[in-house]
């Protein structure tokens, strides 16, 4: 982010065959949340699989594709772009070679959905590369959209998963017990006009069409998040900023229809309100839960990271409400708010993951 913000006041410039939007979406896309997907299915597979994780040279490995990727894509004028494609795809194909196995025999159908979720980051990021290898002019978008719809499916999918079990889990500490039955026509719903989503947006030209498919599949996301009882986490915020990501998950649907319906929204911004929105804050609440609770630390929220995840909201609400009556600015700032909540997440975790941890176990 902070490379991204030097581009865009001309205090950078990076060689690539890609336009510094295309790859400022690819990298915090494919780089960034990717990233974190990776992170979140390689330590959550083994637990619902109860098989061994990922260790030793195959996660060496992995991890250091992931990097040379990303220093092949920022030194453009060193390397050949087909080195950044080829790590890339390393990365993307392992990861799915390695996790669809154990995913498809956890017991659990609901996790047989992530194998094509992670198929479809794969193709995205795989079109966005052809572009650079100059082997088809136009797939950097399709492929960027692809991964856009993609890691929507994705935080869909695992908030479905996770949310309402760590919300019971919280409230059950206060007493209470809440009921989150399962809709099974709702999450039927909600996987096939998120499909609808991805199909619409790469094969269907009517506009108003795609965008009406985009209103309804944020609707659905929103009656599904509406039976999690966010309410009730307010004071709790390792579970208020899961809700409210969702929340913009939400948002960022029907922003996107309505941009498509022709309301007088650009759709960038829309955009952003699902990928710095719902995926930045997101990807940080897991971050934050995953860091604690693997360390041996209580999952209580720190000063520091509730003011991470302070900062990632009004880096959202700057980017999305803020070009409205400050184009020129609102992307400045809320860049410079990602940026700081991330920074409070570094100095939060770094001390813990190179201190023992503090209930004596090995980690």
């Amino acid at each position: 982010m902070v490379m991204w913000l030097a581009m865009l006041t001309g205090l950078l410039s990076l060689p690539s065959p890609w336009s510094s939007a295309h790859l400022h979406g690819h990298e915090l896309l494919f780089g960034f949340v990717g990233a974190a997907a990776a992170g979140f299915l390689l330590t959550a597979t083994p637990v619902w699989s109860k098989t061994p994780p990922m260790t030793g040279l195959p996660l060496i490995t992995l991890a250091s594709a992931w990097l040379l990727a990303r220093l092949g894509v920022v030194l453009g004028c060193c390397l050949p772009a087909w080195i950044p494609a080829l790590a890339d795809a390393f990365f993307y194909f392992g990861m799915l070679l390695f996790l669809t196995p154990t995913m498809w025999n956890t017991g659990n159908r609901v996790h047989r959905i992530f194998p094509p979720i992670l198929a479809l980051l794969a193709l995205g990021d795989l079109l966005t590369h052809l572009e650079a290898l100059g082997w088809h002019g136009e797939s950097a978008r399709v492929g960027l959209m692809l991964g856009i719809n993609g890691i929507v499916f994705f935080l869909a999918m695992t908030g479905g998963h996770i949310m309402p079990m760590f919300t019971r889990d919280a409230l059950r500490q206060r007493g209470e017990e809440p009921t989150f039955a399962i809709s099974v026509p709702l999450e039927i719903a909600g996987v096939v006009t998120l499909t609808g989503v991805v199909v619409a947006d790469l094969f269907w030209t009517v506009q108003a069409g795609v965008g009406w498919i985009f209103v309804v599949a944020g609707l659905v996301q929103g009656v599904r998040l509406s039976r999690w009882h966010g309410w009730k986490t307010v004071s709790t915020p390792l579970l208020w900023v899961l809700h409210l990501g969702y929340l913009w998950l939400v948002v960022g649907l029907v922003l996107r229809g309505a941009a498509r319906l022709g309301v007088g929204l650009d759709e960038s911004t829309a955009l952003h309100a699902l990928t710095v929105g719902a995926m930045g804050l997101f990807t940080l609440g897991i971050m934050g839960r995953v860091a604690l609770t693997h360390t041996g630390r209580v999952p209580e929220a720190s000063g520091l990271l509730t003011t991470a995840f302070l900062s990632m909201t009004g880096a959202a609400i700057a980017r999305v409400v803020g070009p409205f009556w400050w184009p020129e600015g609102a992307v400045l700032v809320a860049g410079g708010l990602w940026i700081g909540a991330y920074l409070s997440f570094v100095l939060l975790i770094v001390p813990m993951l190179v201190t023992a941890r503090p209930d004596g176990q090995a980690g």
